[in-house]
């Protein structure tokens, strides 16, 4: 299962709940943890690159830009 985590400038704790809600009823999500402190929120899912950019859509949606976290971009393909 590939991991992700992102980097989500403003994340409030009330919004990552939001956040996290959204991220689990996506069928191939398998786990979210978010961390409004460190602005930081990881992913667990099943699949490729497709299922990456929903994931990165969900956040949009919720009002945010997300960013691969530093030295992620070698491992997500960013």
């Amino acid at each position: 299962m590939p991991d992700v985590t992102l980097v989500v400038r403003g994340l409030e704790t009330r919004e990552s709940e939001r956040v996290e809600r959204a991220l689990a009823r996506l069928d191939f999500v398998g786990l979210v943890d978010t961390d409004p402190a460190k602005e930081l929120l990881a992913v667990s899912y099943e699949g490729g690159e497709a299922e990456l950019d929903r994931i990165w859509q969900v956040v949009r949606d919720a009002g945010y830009e997300p960013e691969l976290t530093p030295g992620a971009g070698e491992v997500a393909g960013g």
